[in-house]
């Protein structure tokens, strides 16, 4: 099987296990997106995006490092904490799904709080965080190994 970009897997199955999350799922009637705040989405909403992506090859494959920031933005600033604490506790240490690849983990690296505004001028805050998920493809190759064995049976 050849190798495949990590990306697109892994953000379908962080999303996958948020919405897994029927309190989170609840309130958050904006649901999850990728990449930036839309200026007339309904709040509160969540935003995943990608923040780095090296890979790592050995013998066996590739182990991909995916960065990824995971935000709740809200008008409310308890609110966004409140749904960003839950974000946290479906993602921090979970086994991932994802398609062609195996999960090897999924864990927060930082904290993120970034203030904004909407296109009115009124404050909306972004919580969440910087969650590395670690996955690994393997790319194996036909290798035989031969070997002589020498036996005395008395």
């Amino acid at each position: 099987m050849p190798l495949v970009t990590p990306w697109p897997s892994v953000r379908q199955a962080l999303i996958r296990q948020l919405r897994s999350n029927l309190v989170l799922a609840d309130g958050l009637p904006g649901d999850w997106g990728e990449g930036f705040d839309p200026q007339d989405a309904a709040y509160p909403l969540g935003i995943v995006s990608l923040h780095y992506d090296p890979v790592m090859y050995d013998w066996s494959g590739q182990v991909a490092l995916v960065g990824v920031d995971v935000l709740v933005f809200a008008k409310d600033l308890g609110v966004a904490s409140q749904l960003a604490q839950l974000a946290y506790t479906s993602l921090n240490d979970a086994k991932l799904t994802v398609s062609g690849q195996t999960s090897l983990s999924c864990r927060l690296q930082s904290g993120l709080s970034l203030p904004d505004v909407d296109k009115e001028g009124k404050a909306i805050y972004a919580v969440g965080g910087i969650y590395e998920v670690r996955v690994a493809q393997s790319n194996p190759t036909r290798v035989t190994l031969a070997v002589a064995l020498d036996c005395t049976i008395s």
